[in-house]
């Protein structure tokens, strides 16, 4: 019975995979089907028209096994072993700068909203 639960709720969880699907396929939409699916199900589950619980298992299935689906990835990049030996440091280089321009990004979106708080404070009480 727990077996067959869990199978009801992967294919519910599939279905909202496939609706995603379609409809970024229909509106010729440049966002993946999957994270359309998934804002589906974000929102039926935020406006209660889907319970948590009925998801649960089917959920908790895919983070119990969640390194299993990651196989291939890993067996990937063993595989490309030579080619990160090879044009390693360059990603290493990207990872580092990309990584320092949303760090300072984020730091200066941040300082602003900071400030423009206290310009209004400040403002409000003169």
């Amino acid at each position: 019975m727990q077996a067959m639960r869990i199978l009801m709720q992967i294919a519910i969880l599939c279905l909202f995979y496939e609706c995603g699907k379609w409809i970024s396929a229909y509106f010729h939409l440049p966002i993946p089907g999957s994270i359309i699916g998934m804002l589906l199900l974000f929102l039926l589950l935020l406006t209660g028209v889907i319970k948590e619980r009925v998801l649960m298992d089917g959920a908790g299935f895919f983070l119990r096994h969640f390194s299993f689906f990651f196989l291939p990835l890993s067996v990937s990049a063993i595989v490309l072993g030579s080619y990160f030996k090879e044009f390693g440091w360059k990603l290493l280089i990207i990872l580092i700068v990309s990584g320092l321009v949303g760090f300072v990004a984020t730091a200066v979106s941040a300082d602003r909203v900071v400030k423009g708080k206290e310009d209004k404070s400040h403002g409000s009480s003169h």
